[in-house]
């Protein structure tokens, strides 16, 4: 079962890097990153309810599990949470097909719009990104 998951998350990031080459070649990508982003804050607390999240460590956490892109790291801090990853696929695959930069639509956004949902008042900072550099880094803090 976990080779057929693995699968599963490989097609997945190749249909979402595809859609960044096609929207991007299209010159759409700024406006469907937009809508997507506002659809997301609207959608986020029902999502976040169905899926049973309640915490920004069980955010990525279940980001990690289920669509296998980048495996978070969290780590506890004062401020509220790192998260962690040293590999993307959906950068790799992206990159590769030398399209844009997939990061903010399908990442940044829904993770922000979901974190943004928790009843608990934190909020997404993005401090790195693989597509940039060595890590994606983001911190989660309490407002």
């Amino acid at each position: 079962m976990e080779k057929e998951l693995k699968t599963l998350q490989l097609f997945y990031a190749s249909v979402l890097a595809d859609s960044v080459f096609y929207y991007n070649n299209a010159g759409i990508l700024n406006m469907v990153t937009e809508k997507k982003a506002k659809q997301q804050e609207l959608t986020a607390a029902s999502q976040l309810k169905q899926l049973h999240i309640n915490s920004p460590e069980e955010l990525f956490e279940f980001f990690s599990n289920v669509f296998g892109c980048i495996q978070w790291q969290t780590v506890t801090t004062k401020e509220g949470l790192a998260a962690r990853g040293k590999h993307c696929l959906l950068c790799s695959i992206a990159k590769k097909m030398q399209t844009a930069q997939p990061c903010f639509i399908y990442c940044i956004n829904p993770l922000r719009a979901m974190i943004n949902a928790l009843n608990n008042g934190h909020h997404l900072s993005v401090e790195k990104t693989l597509w940039d550099g060595d890590i994606c880094e983001f911190k989660v803090a309490r407002n």
